[in-house]
């Protein structure tokens, strides 16, 4: 299950529900969606960054904080689609009717990560705040959505991840390699300047 949130499954996703809709003709839900996604996964990246800064600062190099990117991204992603088809049909949004889908998102891929070891609870409850909150927003600013649009809103991303489902993205790696270099290349050019 936990596959199902790495970057090797949500980045397709995103890309593939944002083509759709605009092969749809819903240029706004294209627009919304990508933008949205790609605010959601850049504030991913910056709390990731700031607890890899964190650890630096305080020595906790060995296990820096850092916030769950498996329960960030499938919540909002799967959390936001599954929230707008149950709200398509409804005439008013109800907050409660759409918290479920990225609660129940979040508990299953928090669940699984914790069982691997990969994150600790607090790391869970903070990637599940900011997932269900953008999948909340997200939901609720691609309201109303198109009947046609609602025929594929499933069965695309379905397809999608079943097909990526089992690739790894070394993203976690890649952005600790990405700021290691660039920290230590900071402080020793910051050195130098001091110095001069």
């Amino acid at each position: 299950m936990t596959d199902f949130g790495d970057e090797a499954v949500i980045l397709p996703l995103f890309l593939a529900v944002t083509v759709m809709f605009y092969v749809m003709g819903w240029q706004r839900g294209g627009r919304v969606w990508c933008a949205g996604i790609a605010a959601i996964l850049g504030c991913l990246v910056l709390l990731k960054l700031l607890g890899l800064y964190w650890g630096e600062m305080f020595g906790f190099a060995e296990r820096p904080f850092s916030i769950s990117g498996h329960v960030v991204a499938s919540t909002a992603v799967y959390g936001s689609l599954l929230a707008i088809v149950l709200h398509s049909r409804q005439r008013e949004w109800q907050w409660s009717r759409a918290l479920l889908p990225p609660l129940v998102i979040a508990t299953v891929i928090g669940y699984t990560r914790l069982r691997l070891h990969a994150h600790t609870q607090a790391e869970i409850l903070c990637g599940t705040v900011l997932g269900t909150a953008g999948a909340l927003w997200l939901a609720r600013s691609l309201l109303p959505v198109p009947v046609m649009a609602t025929r594929y809103f499933l069965v695309v991303p379905a397809c999608v991840a079943l097909i990526f489902h089992g690739y790894m993205l070394p993203a976690e790696p890649m952005l600790q390699n990405l700021f290691h270099n660039s920290y230590h290349w900071a402080t020793h050019w910051g050195s130098h300047v001091l110095t001069w």
